[in-house]
């Protein structure tokens, strides 16, 4: 471990900051797995929930929520029918434009959302532990910029 720790202390900032997204993400998708077993439902899953509860004021279509995630319609598609299986998402085709479907949360996700709001708010508490809240703000700032430089690549 400690040959570890001195390879990090001597890489170069932004190697460390791109290396780190990725290992920062794996491990929270596995701590959200965790947390949202009981609830039958996955990280990625709560990620569409929350994008589409968060993002928007009517009810997304797939392809406006793939955007906003930054994924493929596809894979929305088939995260939101595991969801509109498990009772929490409802998949309606747009009275305007019968190609285009809408992505509808039911009362199972409002619950779900209610049910998981306190633990939501410990676990971001926990993992923004020491972090200030300027610091916060320049982690936001570093990462809409590298969110934006990823759509122009």
């Amino acid at each position: 471990m400690e040959q570890i720790q001195n390879a990090l202390e001597g890489m170069e900032d932004r190697t460390f900051v791109f290396g780190s997204l990725f290992v920062a993400a794996n491990r929270l998708e596995t701590l959200l797995d965790r947390a949202f077993a009981p609830y039958g439902i996955t990280s990625k899953q709560w990620l569409l929930l929350i994008t589409i509860q968060s993002l928007f004021r009517e009810p997304p279509t797939i392809t406006q929520a793939a955007s906003a995630m930054g994924t493929s319609h596809q894979n929305v598609k088939q995260v939101a029918r595991n969801l509109e299986r498990s009772g929490f998402l409802k998949l309606e085709k747009d009275a305007r434009d019968a190609r285009t479907t809408r992505l509808i949360p039911t009362e199972a996700c409002h619950a779900f959302a209610e049910d998981t709001r306190q633990a939501g708010e410990q676990f971001m508490r926990e993992a923004f532990d020491g972090v200030s809240d300027d610091e916060a703000h320049g982690a936001r700032n570093t990462l809409l910029t590298l969110w934006q430089n990823t759509l122009k690549m």
